[in-house]
């Protein structure tokens, strides 16, 4: 067992943290306090081949490993979480265009994205009424000619603001619950297509939020991807790799808060107390077990090997162990961990989300204990 990152791993990891030295962490402050989208910070992250680093060379992309991707996502997040998720959903629907688009959508949608052409790529699967149970969603189409008419709704979309493209699942009758799904591609400027009000969030205030809305919207069929009626398994499969990318948003967080509270406490004490110590490396430990549990994950779909199982772990231990590595920042800075002196406070509000989306944490038991029970 080699526990030695590569050499590729290692310099991507560096020059992800280097870009967040430079072009984020300064900012990231005043981006949350003023609730500003930094849309030329993600433009340079794809214009420094940060983005999508996953999609295949073959298909445009940079090639490079899924624990690649973990790590630059943790480095990002250490310094603004907001940019990371940003970064983290134009990278899924990036690598789910690849793998599933038509040549077409390939060469159209591919180069924008990781260019930074397009600041945002936006995946739409969540509905006021499907969450969890994306089963249960009832966005419907109809056909008409050469086009399909889309109409519904759908809500907590990740930079809905900014995305030049939007994967966006749908009813089209090929049978019920989980079956009759098929996915198309939607561009903002698609007649009856509009985006809604930006949530006014606890935290991740620098990543817009948004509904939609599809009324009589016309895309053409050219845009469907995948087959017909097997969109549900598209979305389970983009979901997976998706929560390694938001338990590795969680651990940078967590990361950070870490290095916050070690730093304030030897500024302002001279000698850590027998109770701060247990803390601290109870802290780290933890922390160092999910990073573990994200990279196996990882390993595993370099691989092409199952992970989904692997993931829905890494998922649901590093979210809640971020969680409360955050509480315990807090409670160990006091005032500071309460007031924008350290980044504790806007750390602890980011943190929060990361439980629910992309899998609330039960959604997770629940996939780790049907892979358990069917072996």
């Amino acid at each position: 067992m080699n526990f030695q990152l590569t050499q590729e791993q290692q310099d991507i990891q560096q020059r992800a943290a280097n870009f967040a030295a430079e072009y984020v962490a300064p900012y990231a402050a005043e981006w949350d306090r003023d609730e500003t989208f930094p849309a030329d910070a993600i433009k340079a992250c794809a214009e420094h081949g940060l983005t999508g680093l996953t999609v295949p060379k073959e298909k445009g992309g940079h090639g490079a490993s899924s624990i690649s991707y973990a790590l630059a996502i943790m480095e990002l997040a250490k310094a603004c979480s907001s940019t990371a998720v940003t970064v983290a959903v134009s990278s899924m629907v990036a690598e789910t265009i690849s793998h599933y688009g038509t040549q077409e959508q390939i060469d159209k949608y591919i180069p924008k994205i990781l260019s930074g052409e397009y600041i945002a790529g936006s995946f739409a699967l969540s509905e006021p009424g499907a969450g969890s149970d994306a089963g249960a969603l009832n966005t419907k189409v109809q056909f008409e000619g050469d086009d399909v008419i889309i109409n519904g709704e759908k809500c907590w979309i990740s930079s809905g603001t900014h995305a030049g493209v939007f994967v966006v699942w749908t009813r089209t009758g090929e049978g019920e619950g989980t079956r009759g799904i098929t996915t198309y591609l939607v561009e903002p400027e698609d007649e009856g297509f509009h985006i809604g009000r930006k949530e006014d969030k606890m935290g991740l205030r620098a990543s817009t939020t948004v509904s939609l809305q599809f009324e009589d919207c016309r895309v053409p069929q050219s845009r469907k991807m995948g087959e017909s009626g097997r969109g549900f398994r598209i979305a389970m499969t983009a979901l997976d790799g998706g929560r390694i990318g938001v338990a590795s948003q969680a651990l940078g967080i967590a990361m950070r808060a870490i290095e916050e509270t070690h730093t304030y406490l030897k500024r302002t004490q001279d000698t850590l107390n027998g109770e701060q110590r247990q803390w601290l490396a109870e802290m780290t430990s933890k922390a160092s077990a999910a990073k573990l549990l994200i990279l196996r994950a990882a390993w595993l779909k370099d691989q092409k090997r199952p992970f989904s199982e692997k993931a829905a772990m890494a998922k649901a231990y590093s979210t809640e162990i971020a969680n409360e590595i955050c509480q315990r920042a807090v409670a160990l800075l006091g005032e500071a961990g309460c007031n924008e002196e350290t980044a504790v406070e806007r750390l602890f509000r980011d943190c929060k989300v990361t439980t629910i989306y992309e899998g609330t944490s039960e959604v997770q038991r629940i996939v780790i204990s049907r892979s358990i029970l069917r072996d």
